[in-house]
């Protein structure tokens, strides 16, 4: 009878831990946060879901360079990286057809994108406006096929938030450029010429390639949830991390801009998983 009491009273009190513990304020708060966010479905949302912010975003050019202007800058840009990096058709195929198939599986698949390969040691990825993507021989020597596409998915994901419009548009350079592209009509001229110094100065400062923290986790958001659709797998993402963490330890000087300044490498393997 008095282990049946004991057993009875030990229940109780776990019970009454648990409710003053469902009760306290930052659980309370959690809940209330939950309760008013936009739902996608019971499993996706969850306490500190680092990509909850982006879950329901909607992308357009609205308040930046229309997509006409875009492709008009991505073209003069891409001229630009032409004088500053080596292009190359080595590993060309490779990334254009799994660059292609994440296109068609992401939120901006109407854009005619475009992919590089540029010959560096340096283990990196960029994009730019208008759908110009480049990806280093290194990066290609060492990621599997879909590592490779979650850092193409990362990269178009980039495009479809429109974050190097976004950067652009904050610096002092933006009315000339946007007034510049409005009068271009080729790729030649005095106005062609002038803008062109500008961008080179903005590609030579990488001004383009810097992405916040919070870019980088949209980002990886979009890509990661490319990949399936595309026909790749999702590990492939964490996979591509934990290669990068490991190089990081062994010689950092080999990771290129995709990765200085970014949420650390462990911190996107969790978010990813």
């Amino acid at each position: 009878m008095n282990r049946s009491k004991f057993r009875f009273n030990k229940f109780g009190l776990i019970i009454s831990l648990v409710l003053c513990a469902t009760s306290a304020p930052g659980i309370a708060s959690s809940r209330r946060a939950s309760a008013t966010a936009p739902r996608t479905g019971p499993s996706l949302i969850q306490y500190g879901d680092p990509y909850l912010d982006f879950r329901n975003a909607r992308y357009s050019n609205a308040g930046l360079l229309n997509e006409r202007e875009e492709l008009k800058l991505g073209t003069q840009l891409h001229r630009e990286v032409t004088k500053k990096y080596n292009l190359t058709d080595v590993g060309l195929d490779r990334v254009e057809r799994i660059g292609q198939s994440c296109v068609r599986a992401s939120l901006r698949p109407n854009l005619l994108y475009k992919f590089h390969v540029i010959q560096s040691k340096e283990i990196n990825g960029f994009s730019l406006p208008g759908g110009h993507v480049y990806i280093t021989t290194a990066m290609l020597k060492l990621a599997n096929d879909n590592e490779l596409a979650s850092v193409l998915a990362h990269e178009v994901g980039h495009i479809v938030a429109r974050h190097s419009l976004r950067t652009l548009k904050k610096s002092q350079e933006y009315d000339g450029i946007a007034k510049s592209l409005g009068e271009l009509t080729g790729v030649a001229g005095t106005v062609a010429r002038d803008l062109g110094v500008t961008l080179g100065q903005i590609i030579g400062a990488g001004l383009l390639r810097i992405h916040t923290r919070d870019e980088e986790r949209e980002a990886d958001f979009l890509g990661v949830r490319t990949m399936p659709g595309a026909g790749f797998d999702q590990q492939g993402m964490v996979t591509m991390f934990q290669k990068l963490l490991r190089i990081e330890g062994q010689n950092s000087d080999l990771l290129g801009s995709l990765f200085s300044d970014h949420p650390d490498a462990q911190e996107r393997i969790d978010n990813t998983r």
